[in-house]
């Protein structure tokens, strides 16, 4: 009988994104005891159970669905990485979606970091002409906007309400993936949604600004 095989490291299996589930799919707490000990089958099942609302998540954040693809992807390949700590977690579903947040997280900052050095360079430089304001605001248009301003929000009021509306998260899951309190999450969501109402009540009192 060849043992080869059981004496071979484990490899890290494909990422794409799925939202396939199986019929009868144990509990994320097996799935992680079982990624704790090398299994690539767990490893897979959680991808295919979670990467879709880690996806959407991150596209909340970042609102480019190829960049959040990417993240997405290292996300996972990094929790591979990390099976090793499996024992000490308790919350898988806390856990992947605080490594999203965290890889959103870096990834801004470099944004961040190289967009003020742009802007360094062109603070002398003389302004292009203002775009042309908007014919008709439809229904598309509308929604096109309220992502901007979505994407304009503080960055933690942006993630509170992103995991409340668009994941249906309880203010103690969000809270946990935050790592604030739940009295916390829920000001931060009172906050975006008052600030969205400002922008949508100055929207219709000026539909070009």
């Amino acid at each position: 009988m060849d043992d080869a095989s059981t004496n071979e490291s484990p490899r890290a299996p494909s990422l794409g994104l799925s939202s396939d589930t199986a019929a009868e799919a144990p509990s994320l707490d097996v799935l992680r005891r079982r990624l704790a000990d090398d299994d690539a089958e767990a490893f897979e099942t959680i991808f295919r159970r979670l990467s879709e609302p880690i996806f959407r998540y991150v596209c909340g954040m970042v609102s480019d669905t190829s960049r959040a693809h990417d993240l997405t992807q290292d996300t996972f390949a990094k929790l591979w990485t990390a099976r090793d700590r499996m024992d000490s977690v308790d919350s898988l579903r806390a856990y992947v979606f605080r490594m999203a947040r965290n890889r959103v997280y870096n990834q801004q900052r470099d944004a961040r970091t190289r967009r003020e050095n742009r802007n360094q360079l062109r603070e002398s430089a003389p302004h292009g002409s203002p775009p042309a304001p908007d014919q008709a605001l439809d229904a598309d248009l509308l929604r096109e906007r309220l992502r901007r301003w979505i994407d304009d929000l503080p960055d933690r009021q942006r993630e509170a309400l992103t995991l409340r509306r668009q994941q249906d998260l309880s203010h103690d899951e969000i809270a946990d993936i935050m790592d604030i309190a739940p009295s916390t999450v829920n000001n931060h969501i009172v906050r975006a949604l008052d600030h969205l109402r400002e922008r949508l009540h100055e929207h219709r009192s000026d539909p070009h600004s």
